[in-house]
């Protein structure tokens, strides 16, 4: 049965022109009241912003000019909007337990502190000349290491870099486009990376490293016998878990295998588990305590079809109960290229979820509202 569809004056924009960071990032501040999101549109800016009171006064975290500092004459050129939506913008990682906020602008790792009024920058690393950091970077949750993917166009390197004086270690070196790194919060001495590339064609997604029981990374995700046909299962957008040593991932819709859905995944041996069946699964996200996951859809999640099938540019967050499957859809929400992806996110006490919202005027093409919102689960 489908539930329905939460009514629309139960989601709340939390900033016009803003996005939340990356699904397999986090974007709160200890405390769970507030969170950090990005500015899109014109000049580059991370702001912070308070979960609960829509009236509390807005925070700079980063200023536009401590980004426009860091960028070289790579990065210059059309600043994003909606017309431009695959003009980079800042990502960024906030650790969990110190606040310590990371990002990459410029070839560049950065951090700045996320809970401060400094609103300053400071570079921890750049790659050597004619190597290039993938935008994606993450944070221990201590906030004393950072995690870095970086390309010369030939071969990719995962490295650690100390967030203290911005020492560097090689953690593993790939023939094939490895990035999407980010410690397990349950076990950080466990790191998840994946094999990036379509997925149709990607066989090995899934991978960890840990410095005993991986030290050169491993597949995790045994895709061919996940699938229900010749060809394995196509899965991605995985996010490691805070409550066990794994993670949750989504086999796509567009799969040309099932079965299709919402699976967790696990780093003790333990077969993945196909949690929630669907057909239109895109990003997941799992709360802090394990007992609710989130996917948004490609198109409505009620509608007929699978993947890119007649999705038209709408998709669901839903709501989904790790123990019965059962789906619930929370808000409808329309998407854009990044980072307008939906990207939901539970806030950290679990009680709401967060997305980037996109609405479109009768019309179904004209764009009136864009930005970070919450709603209630």
């Amino acid at each position: 049965m489908i539930a329905p569809t939460t009514a629309p004056d139960t989601v709340r924009v939390l900033l016009e022109d803003s996005y939340a960071t990356y699904p397999h990032s986090n974007g709160y501040l200890r405390g769970g009241r507030q969170v950090v999101l990005g500015i899109a549109g014109g000049r580059p800016s991370l702001v912070r912003v308070d979960l609960g009171d829509p009236h509390a006064d807005h925070a700079i975290v980063v200023r536009p000019d401590q980004f426009e500092l860091a960028a070289d004459s790579t990065f210059a050129g059309t600043s994003w909007s909606p017309e431009h939506a695959t003009t980079p913008v800042p990502w960024f990682d906030i650790a969990l337990h110190s606040d310590t906020l990371v990002t990459c602008w410029g070839n560049q790792l950065l951090t700045a502190d996320a809970a401060g009024t400094d609103e300053r920058l400071r570079t921890l690393y750049r790659p050597p000349t004619g190597w290039t950091l993938h935008e994606l970077m993450s944070i221990s949750g201590d906030g004393r290491t950072a995690y870095v993917s970086e390309s010369d166009g030939r071969e990719w390197v995962l490295r650690s870099v100390a967030v203290g004086d911005g020492d560097t270690e090689e953690l593993l070196r790939a023939s094939w486009h490895a990035n999407h790194i980010h410690p397990v919060p349950a076990d950080e001495s466990w790191l998840m990376f994946s094999h990036e590339g379509p997925a149709s064609t990607i066989g090995d997604r899934m991978w960890a490293m840990h410095p005993t029981l991986a030290p050169g990374g491993r597949v995790t995700v045994d895709q061919r016998a996940l699938s229900d046909a010749e060809t394995p299962l196509s899965i991605g957008h995985e996010r490691a878990r805070f409550d066990c040593a794994g993670a949750v991932v989504v086999a796509y819709g567009e799969s040309p295998a099932g079965p299709r859905g919402l699976y967790e995944t696990f780093l003790d041996g333990r077969a993945p588990r196909l949690v929630s069946a669907g057909d239109r699964d895109w990003h997941c996200g799992v709360s802090r305590d394990g007992t609710r996951m989130v996917v948004d859809t490609t198109g409505p999640f009620s509608r007929p079809g699978r993947g890119w099938i007649d999705a038209g540019s709408h998709s669901s967050i839903v709501l989904v109960d790790p123990t019965s499957g059962a789906r619930r859809e929370l808000a409808r929400t329309g998407f854009i290229g990044h980072p307008y992806h939906p990207h939901p996110s539970f806030t950290p006490d679990g009680q709401a979820v967060v997305f980037n919202h996109v609405q479109y005027a009768d019309d179904g093409a004209t764009i009136v509202r864009r930005g970070a919102a919450i709603v209630a689960v």
